[in-house]
């Protein structure tokens, strides 16, 4: 089964695939992107996101979330030391992500390249049947039915959740002095929330979160309509060096300004003393004795 999107919608596509039940797997390809998915009975058990991205890989988005480091990362990518194993059981056979952990985040992996490809308005399919062996740690599969609702949602209101935020890279910080009572907060809002104390980057919180961007993006939209973030963009706080100088130079006139004004009250001050003592009728009967004794 092959075709053009154009000709084949994406959600009729995985509605068939869904509906009869098969195994095999979909490559979508479109905008010079190449998205693979992987089908066990009609569920959705596997991506294999476009290469050419990597922030869409499954190494990427862990060590996003702090879970890994990119040292580490690098050396289990190297194929001697994984030796053929897939990402995923390597980090559970070392213990150094839990089954559970992987899940999540493969679901979220197959969820946000779904998003991607319900963006496309042309290109091609592909599907080839064969027998497909859900990874060890994917208990539960992705009903692509109810995936494909969510898109459907993302593709709705996405945008109106986006524009209140400023284009390009922003910040995201906890304002401070709000007290939060957390158990009004809706669990997306609490998720969210948790990591921005993790990260101020929009795309590291949504990670730590284990959330779309979709999702990400509402969440925040809810914490700054409660009053308890702050959103910036970055150049706003990145310091002027030019102006530090000239705030440098402005404090330094100012210092030297009080210390000449403290210099002239100190010698105001001795020389009315010395009017006061020199000039005093004991000091002039003492200078006017002297002077006739002489």
């Amino acid at each position: 089964m092959k075709g053009r999107i154009s000709d084949f919608s994406i959600p009729d596509i995985f509605q068939l695939v869904s509906s009869q039940n098969k195994s095999g797997s979909l490559k979508i390809c479109g905008n010079d992107r190449e998205t693979e998915f992987l089908f066990a009975d009609g569920q959705i058990v596997d991506v294999r996101p476009d290469r050419r991205d990597p922030s869409g890989m499954l190494g990427t988005m862990l060590v996003d979330a702090g879970l890994i480091t990119g040292e580490q990362l690098r050396k289990i990518l190297s194929a001697e030391q994984r030796g053929g194993k897939k990402l995923g059981e390597y980090l559970m056979e070392k213990r150094m992500v839990s089954g559970e952990t992987i899940a999540r985040y493969l679901t979220l992996q197959i969820r946000e390249s779904l998003f991607e490809t319900l963006k496309l308005k042309d290109g091609e399919y592909a599907f080839e049947g064969f027998a497909v062996r859900p990874p060890s740690w994917m208990k539960i599969p992705v009903r692509a039915d109810v995936l494909m609702m969510e898109g459907m949602q993302y593709l709705d209101e996405y945008q109106r959740y986006r524009e209140r935020f400023p284009a390009g890279d922003f910040r995201v910080v906890r304002r401070r002095g709000t007290k939060v009572d957390v158990a009004a907060l809706s669990e997306e809002e609490r998720r969210v929330y948790r990591a921005i104390e993790f990260s101020q980057e929009p795309q590291r919180i949504f990670r730590k979160a284990c959330m779309t961007w979709f999702e990400g993006v509402k969440g925040l939209w809810f914490l700054q309509d409660r009053g308890l973030i702050d959103v910036f963009v970055e150049e706003e706080r990145r310091e002027d060096p030019e102006r530090a100088i000239r705030d440098q130079y402005a404090r330094n006139r100012r210092i030297g300004a009080l210390r000449a004004g403290a210099w002239m009250f100190a010698a105001a001050l001795t020389a009315f003393w010395a009017y006061v003592i020199l000039l005093s009728p004991a000091a002039t009967n003492a200078f006017a004795r002297w002077i006739r004794f002489f």
